[in-house]
């Protein structure tokens, strides 16, 4: 008795703990969420006008063909002083078209200070510049020309490329300079040291360096590495802080009069899903009302929140992938109401949108190859065996923890229906019927009398009180049944024990509302994936028959420099012979940036 106590005990506050964080989440000086606008007073310290946020968009390369990868770092930073911070923990890029269309959007969860993606280029795309923007909700409230911002180049063979310009320059291509370095002067030096600047076919390359600030002490920075064929680069690539705004005084200090409205929350742990919930009938918001938010699966991941006076929500997501959610007011005699959503994404584009494409005639013949560089690449690399292995799978977490007792129905005696089962198996929990509804109670694991209102019963992870439907579910679909026999407390509401059914495919098995619900799929943080490449340590790998031509040798978003200032990085070069140009971009601590590329020539 002691010990179930005990773990009720330690749920109930585990649970308080984070209705207490997601409390301080939303909460800042001067904010209130039923009118999530802040009443600036002027001359006030720690106004959430006090800080702007700024992020600079790196890729590993300026010139892509359809079908390839954009490989991206994106650095987090305190706007007035352009040093790295991680306030907000969530990211947007969205890649628009010359028409400021969104032809491709990701949603990245980056709890550090920097954090990478890659985007594949889909072959519907038209030859030409694309821009890539990345901002935060909090960054929404402010002008949209504060985002980040990034231009790239893309080629379609596949399709019309009339309206591509053409335009003559000096030749930068495989004849020029086979070995320089640039290095920008903003107090973070870098040093790149390599053995030489000429290697062959799938040969290994080992590279040292070592950053110190400008009086040679040693600096720990956060760096990348992108290492792609020359034609593949512009001529010039701006330096990080070149690219990030920063506010100056009077902008930064704006007068209460001109303040925006905060219609964004920050969000500072995961995706902040907003919305309002009305009544169907009258168009009226549902105020004061309780409404739980569940994702469909077969774990039971439910918030419950109390809208505010205009029916508003917020709800805190950190899930991956497309989910399909569910929203419904915790009390199931409340029906006829519909649930708007606040879009995720920023729906304007008063910014510069990116001008037409023009291709140096000079580096026509590279461009050719990389083109059928892309072909082979996409041929051969699922045979090929590459340097890093797939991230593992993450199991899912019940919100209740470990429940008092999992009836798994594989270990039982096949029985007829799942009403039998409860009676049979299924420990401190009945089935009653009346006025011909049946229904389910939860005995009270304390002192062994039966709660005096219904528990929560969920199917799949979702909050379903018809249970003669749940009784019908086929037991060939039922994968086991979850109980929690204490009163439960979920941000705030309580809950007279739990009853968890999980199905095999975790898809609720058909059943149906006896009313409209919102039930929708809604895609959460976008997966992310990992630069791979191959490794030529073996002869029977180096041997190997596989065509390597890929157009970028390497790419590491996550290199850092140690207390000592130094660190170091390898890969291997492919079969494809030429010059190829090495970046190792980054920046320090107290926000000092650097820059530094050199040439390798591969033959």
């Amino acid at each position: 008795m002691k010990r179930l106590l005990h773990i009720g005990f330690i749920s109930v506050l585990y649970k308080a703990v984070c209705l207490l964080c997601l409390v301080l989440l939303c909460w800042m000086p001067g904010y209130s969420q039923d009118n999530p606008q802040n009443s600036h007073v002027d001359g006030q310290e720690n106004s959430p006008y006090d800080f702007r946020e700024s992020l600079y968009l790196q890729t590993d390369r300026d010139l892509y063909v359809v079908g390839e990868q954009v490989w991206m770092k994106v650095y987090k930073l305190d706007a007035l002083h352009k040093k790295p911070d991680d306030f907000s923990k969530v990211v947007y890029i969205e890649l628009l078209n010359q028409a400021g269309y969104p032809v491709n959007q990701l949603k990245l969860h980056i709890p550090d200070k920097s954090g990478s993606a890659g985007l594949t280029l889909s072959d519907t795309l038209s030859s030409g510049n694309y821009l890539l923007r990345a901002y935060t909700s909090w960054m929404k409230n402010y002008p949209a020309g504060d985002f980040a911002f990034r231009t790239i180049s893309v080629i379609n063979p596949f399709r019309n490329m009339e309206r591509i310009g053409v335009s003559g320059s000096v030749p930068d291509g495989e004849d020029g300079d086979t070995c320089h370095t640039g290095q920008t002067d903003s107090g973070l030096i870098l040093e790149l040291i390599s053995d030489s600047g000429m290697y062959g076919a799938r040969e290994g390359i080992r590279m040292n360096i070592r950053a110190t600030d400008s009086i040679g002490n040693p600096v720990e920075a956060d760096l990348s590495v992108s290492v792609s064929r020359s034609c593949l680069y512009n001529d010039h690539r701006a330096n990080i802080m070149d690219q990030v705004h920063s506010p100056g005084k009077e902008e930064h200090a704006l007068p209460p009069q001109h303040v925006p409205e905060l219609e964004y929350l920050p969000e500072l742990e995961g995706v902040v899903l907003s919305g309002t919930i009305l009544n169907s009938m009258s168009d009226k918001p549902l105020a004061n009302e309780e409404i739980i938010l569940s994702l469909v699966g077969k774990a039971a991941r439910c918030q419950v929140y109390r809208t505010k006076e205009k029916g508003n929500f917020y709800f805190n997501l950190d899930d991956s992938g497309v989910q399909e959610l569910v929203i419904q007011p915790a009390d199931s005699a409340v029906s006829n109401y519909f649930v708007e959503l606040e879009p995720d994404f920023h729906s304007g584009y008063d910014h510069p949108l990116p001008g037409p494409f023009y291709l140096d005639t000079s580096r026509l013949r590279a461009l050719n190859q990389s083109i059928i560089n892309m072909q082979v690449e996409n041929i051969y690399k699922p045979y090929r065996q590459t340097n890093r292995a797939g991230s593992p799978e993450i199991s899912e977490i019940d919100f209740y923890g470990e429940p008092e007792y999992n009836i798994q129905i594989s270990d039982y005696i096949l029985l007829k229906n799942i009403r039998e089962v409860i009676k049979e198996i299924v420990p401190m929990v009945s089935v009653r019927v009346k006025d011909g509804r049946s229904t389910l109670w939860v005995e009270n694991g304390v002192d062994g009398t039966h709660f005096e209102n219904k528990p929560l019963i969920l199917v799949d992870g979702v909050p379903f009180d018809d249970v003669d439907q749940i009784l019908n579910i086929s037991m060939a679909e039922l994968e086991r049944i979850e109980v929690i026999h204490l009163r439960y407390f979920l941000d705030g509401h309580m809950f007279e024990g739990i009853i968890h059914f999980v199905t095999k495919e975790g898809k609720m098995a058909g059943l149906e509302f006896d009313h409209a619900i919102f039930r929708q799929a809604y895609a959460a943080f976008s997966e992310i994936s990992s630069f791979r490449s191959p490794e030529y340590s073996s002869d029977s790998v180096k041997n190997s028959p596989l065509a390597d031509f890929r157009n970028t040798l390497y790419w590491n978003p996550a290199l850092r420099t140690g207390e000592d200032g130094k660190t170091s990085f390898e890969f291997y070069t492919s079969d494809m012979t030429g010059e190829y140009t090495l970046i190792v971009e980054g920046i320090s601590p107290d926000g000092k940036s650097c820059f530094i590329q050199k040439k390798l020539i591969v033959q």
